[in-house]
This record gives structure tokens, C-alpha cells and sequence, in this order.
């Protein structure tokens, strides 16, 4: 039997049914919707690339000594000979060195990178560097280093949302929250603390806190913690027996621990940037100073072991109580000691791990020295628990992250006035100083500066050439002031500039400045005498910011605008007004707003 025949499909008429779904793609919530699955998609990726990472680490455990456990590692390293425990970590630095020379900037990226390309680069990051920080993290911590990982897994978050960001031509707005759910997807994965990965990927990378990347964030958590219980489970990571506060006259002491995290960590700056200089006195090759490094730290951890790596067991021990007041004392100021002198040397890894290890040790010796008075106190495990709050908040520059994940990582509430006590008043002190965290710190040593505040660092990304205008007077120098200021109003324009007989650009006068000269030097005088040099000028790269600032010290309402492909010879683009960049500034700083009130 004869099918009867379908219906011609006639070109570029959809189905009903594609229509429908095309309508609700392109409509608001459409775009919304789509945008939640990018999200869970972060998360998904961004929790199995952490998850690697760690299983990474565990592996070059086993290459360099021959087992490997995060929980045990310590015991690990004290059964190995002091040859395997000095060399392991040199062999370590040493391939870390050479990997180095083959990275963006010859030096391995972190948090502060992230940070960076939030508030400067529009939220975009080179992959190449996350791969290379998440290889040197896996290398650098299974070998030995007394660093975190959290860093490595939060840069390598952040590049694989800003390569999807970029893959997809999204706007800045989405691009930063992206950004935001890989730094919270690694966070969360690291230690097993989602509620304080949203918070920090909001007080931290995104810097402010908006229902428009707070939802994309908790998705994209929620995602990669789905991923870390399947292949690890939900235990915390610092299981501990429930403390309590025996008196609150002790937040007094807390306060002080608080204060003392504090100046611990500015003395780590220090001593870091004091290694730094000494590595470039040294006239050592800079490949080979982590080798050199390496094996310094490895002669240290003969006697103490604990300092090696991630440094989770040592952290646990104190956070229980098991270790001798004098052991503890100890191993503060060496992991103190190595932690600045791995940074310095180049060793790849974060700081918040040798922030909780250093944070629980300086409870415990302040615990030590405080029940020296005789007076009744908590138990070590709570200072121990309360310094670690205020060492990370101190080198974070994140106290609310910071309680969050004190809690989350023992699970431990009872203590709360104490752990939050210290960690504001350990941030308080920590901002009186000049960078106020570990991470502007870092920003700071390349001269990079976030304190100007967001707006001023997003308007440091806008470049002045979509407001080059040409409504100005084209004169050669051999003008006269009189018939300059005649042509300027006839013409009825206010800017001159002044270019040779080769039409190279030679300087610039307004009518303010060419009125002024006039009366000075008579209208027979040639009118360049009387105006603004070459050097009164600006490229079509230069951002908003710089040429509002060289406006106001020479008090002008124009700038002009040079090609300055060959310095001696400057070919003129046009010119900028003061009107132009301050309408630009409203309405960058006016978009800024819509985006972090908006929902995406």
C-alpha cells in the first residue's frame, strides 16, 4: 500500500516545538536556566580536576617514598632514612625548577592570580598556566613541600571557568561569576567545607556579595561536593571531640591570640620577602634555588617530620591535644621557617594549609604559656582550634570564610564566640598593616594594586581609544598667536595642535592657555611658545584612569592622543575631553552596578 506522502518542509519554518524551546532559550529565564547548567557543569569538572589533583599528590607520595597518605604522612617520613627525606623533596625542587621556565612569567600561578584577573583582566585567565600550577602543586606537595593545595586547586578551577568563559564569548558579568563557582567547586572539594567556599569565592575572588553570582556559586558547589562524596565520602577532615568555652573571661585571651596570629603572619611576609632578596643576591640560577631549597627543608624535617607536605596530621594531633608543649613549640617555628623559605625559593602551593598547621601550633603554645598563671582554662584543643582561625583569617584577609571553615573542617560549634573573636581581630590587625593578606601581599611584590577599590580597577580595564574625537585644529608650527586665536574662532574650536611640515606631531594649546600667551608675548609671537610639548600625551592604550590623572596635574580639559610607534616621530590619533571620560567613567561604574544587582 501507496504511504501517503509528508508535508514539504518548507526552509527556515521550525516545528512547534522547537519554537517553544528556542522562545524559552532566548527569553530572561531561558538565559537564566542555561546559565545554572554552565554552572553545575563548573562544578562537575571543577570538583574531578581537584579530585585529581589530590590522587596526584598521593601518587608522587608513593614515587618519592614509597606510600603515601595524607592522614599518615608524617609516620611516613619518619620511617624513611635521612638520605630519602633530604633528597626527596630537593629532587622535588629541582624538577619544579625546569617546569618553571615553561610557564607564563616563569613562575607558578595561585589565588592571587584569580584575584587579579577578577578586578584587572575581565575575568579572563590563560589555561596554560593552570595546567602548569596543577602538575607543579601534585609534584611539589607529594614531594615534600610544606605548602597547601588549596591555591594550585583554585587557580586551576578558575582557569578551566575562564576558558569555558572565553570558549563561549561571555560577557564580563558571566564571566566573573563563572569564575567565582570554580574557585568555590575547588574549595569545596579541598576540604570538605561548601557553605565557606561560597563565602569565599564572594569575599575573596568575586568581592562582593549579589543574589547574581551567589546562586551560580552554590549550584556549582553543590555539584562538585556530589562528586567528592561519591569517590571520598562526607567525614570531615578534622574529626574532633565536641569543646567548650570553660569561662567567657577567656575571649580576652582570645582576643590576644588573635592579635599574636597576626603578627605571626605579617612576620611570615617579612621573613618571605627577606629569602626573596636573599635568592637574588645569591646569583643562583633561578631553576635551581628550589633544588637548594628542597633540600634545606628535608634536613629540617629530620627531627620533624610533621612539617613536611599538606601537614594535616600534625594539624589534627593539635587540634586533639597529643602533642608534648615542647614539640609544639618546635614545630611552629619550623614549619614557619620552611613554609617562607618554600615560597620564596619557588615551590608551588597554597597557604592556607601552613596557615591552619602554624594557626593550631600558636594555640597550642599560647595555651601552654597561658596555664602557666594557674588560672582555669579551655582545653588545649580549643586554642588550638581558636588559632587556626585567627591565622587564617590573618593571612586569608577572610574571617567570615575563615570561622566558616574552622567550623566545617572539625565541626566543632561550641567554641564559636572564641573561634569568631579571633578571626576579627586577627583581620583587624592584619588590615592596619600595609596589604592586609597573604594575597595582596603577593599582588604587591609585581606591583599590582587592588586597595584603589573595585571601581577603579574595573575603570583601569577601559581604554581611552572608543573616545578619540577629532574636533580640534590641525596648524603648522610657523603660526602666529594671532592668527592661531583668529582661525580658532572662526572655526570655533578651543584645541589646537601643532604638527611639523612632515605631520609629526609637535604639541597642543587650548584657547585658555593660547589667550594667556597672548597677553604675555604679543600676537605677533609664534604660537607653539605657548604650548603644551609633545610629552602632553597619551596612546590609544592608555586606560581611563591614567588620563583623567594627567588631566588634573596639568589642569586641563583635553588630551591628546599619539601613535608612539616611533618615539621620535609621534603620529596623532585625535583627542580625549575631560566631558568624554567622565561620561565614560558614569557609565562603567553605572553597567558595573546593573551587573552585580542584576540575576545574570
Amino acid at each position: 500500500m501507496k504511504q501517503p506522502e509528508r508535508p514539504p518542509v518548507v526552509a527556515g519554518r521550525r516545528s512547534p516545538t522547537e519554537s517553544r524551546w528556542r522562545r524559552l532559550l532566548e527569553s530572561r529565564l531561558g538565559q537564566r536556566l542555561a546559565f545554572f547548567v554552565l554552572a553545575a557543569l563548573i562544578g562537575a569538572l571543577v570538583g574531578l580536576s581537584t579530585l585529581v589533583l589530590i590522587k596526584l599528590v598521593l601518587l608522587f607520595q608513593w614515587i618519592g617514598y614509597g606510600a603515601a597518605s595524607e592522614i599518615r604522612y608524617a609516620q611516613i617520613i619518619a620511617a624513611r632514612p635521612a638520605w630519602q627525606v633530604v633528597l626527596v623533596p630537593a629532587a622535588g625542587g629541582l624538577v619544579l625548577g625546569i617546569l618553571m621556565q615553561f610557564l607564563p612569567g616563569r613562575r607558578y600561578h595561585g589565588i592571587a592570580d584569580v584575584m587579579e584577573a577578577c578586578a584587572l583582566n575581565s575575568a579572563r585567565m590563560p589555561v596554560r598556566s593552570g595546567v602548569g600550577a596543577g602538575l607543579a602543586a601534585a609534584i611539589s606537595l607529594g614531594l615534600g613541600a610544606p605548602l597547601g593545595r588549596e591555591g594550585p586547586a583554585v587557580h586551576i578551577g578558575a582557569s578551566i571557568s575562564a576558558w569555558l568563559a572565553e570558549r563561549l564569548g561571555l560577557p564580563h558579568k558571566q564571566s566573573l561569576a563563572l569564575l567565582g563557582c570554580g574557585a568555590a567547586a575547588a574549595v569545596a572539594v579541598s576540604f570538605n567545607t561548601p557553605i565557606a567556599a561560597v563565602i569565599f569565592a564572594l569575599e575573596v575572588i568575586v568581592g562582593y556579595f549579589t543574589l547574581r553570582v551567589f546562586a551560580p556559586i552554590v549550584i556549582a558547589t553543590m555539584l562538585a561536593m556530589l562528586v567528592r562524596e561519591y569517590f571520598l565520602g562526607q567525614q570531615a577532615l578534622f574529626p574532633v571531640l565536641p569543646n567548650a568555652i570553660a569561662s567567657n573571661w577567656e575571649l580576652i585571651l582570645f582576643a590576644s591570640l588573635g592579635i599574636l596570629g597576626a603578627w605571626v603572619a605579617k612576620a611570615m611576609l617579612a621573613l618571605t620577602g627577606g629569602f626573596e632578596q636573599a635568592w637574588k643576591r645569591s646569583g643562583l640560577p633561578r631553576w635551581c634555588q628550589p633544588a637548594l631549597a628542597g633540600a634545606m627543608i628535608g634536613i629540617v624535617a629530620l627531627p620533624l617530620p610533621h612539617i613536611l607536605g599538606i601537614g594535616f596530621e600534625g594539624t589534627l594531633l593539635a587540634l586533639r591535644g597529643d602533642l608534648d608543649n615542647g614539640l609544639v613549640a618546635w614545630l611552629l617555628l619550623a614549619k614557619f621557617v620552611v613554609v617562607c623559605l618554600a615560597l620564596s625559593s619557588g615551590f608551588a602551593g597554597g597557604i592556607f594549609g601552613p596557615a591552619i598547621f602554624m594557626g593550631s601550633m600558636l594555640g597550642g603554645v599560647f595555651w601552654a604559656l597561658a596555664s602557666l598563671s594557674g588560672l582555669p582554662l579551655s582545653d588545649q584543643g580549643v586554642y588550638a582550634t581558636i588559632g587556626m582561625a585567627a591565622m587564617g583569617s590573618a593571612l586569608l584577609g577572610a574571617p567570615i570564610s575563615t570561622v566558616l571553615i574552622v567550623f566545617e573542617l572539625t565541626h566543632d560549634y561550641g567554641i564559636t564566640l572564641g573561634v569568631m573573636t579571633a578571626a576579627a581581630v586577627a583581620s583587624t590587625v592584619m588590615q592596619s598593616g600595609e596589604h592586609g593578606s597573604f594575597f595582596r601581599w603577593q599582588l604587591a611584590r609585581r606591583n599590582v594594586s587592588l586597595a584603589s577599590g573595585r571601581d577603579i580597577s574595573l575603570l583601569m580595564t577601559h581604554r581611552v581609544e572608543k573616545l578619540i574625537r577629532t574636533g580640534y585644529l590641525q596648524v603648522h608650527t610657523d603660526i602666529t598667536t594671532g592668527e592661531l586665536e583668529s582661525r580658532m574662532g572662526q572655526e570655533r574650536q578651543r584645541i589646537a595642535i601643532f604638527v611639523d611640515e612632515d605631520g609629526v606631531f609637535r604639541g597642543s594649546v587650548n584657547l585658555s592657555l593660547l589667550i594667556s600667551h597672548a597677553i604675555d608675548n604679543g600676537m605677533d609671537s609664534p604660537a607653539i611658545d605657548g604650548a603644551l610639548d609633545s610629552a602632553y600625551a597619551i596612546t590609544s592604550l592608555t586606560n581611563i584612569v591614567t588620563a583623567v590623572q594627567s588631566m588634573a596635574e596639568h589642569k586641563q580639559e583635553y588630551l591628546p592622543v599619539v601613535n608612539r610607534a616611533k618615539p621620535k616621530k609621534p603620529e596623532l590619533l585625535g583627542v580625549v575631553t575631560k566631558s568624554d571620560l567622565l561620561a565614560e567613567h558614569y557609565d562603567v561604574i553605572k553597567r558595573a552596578r546593573e551587573e552585580e544587582f542584576g540575576i545574570t
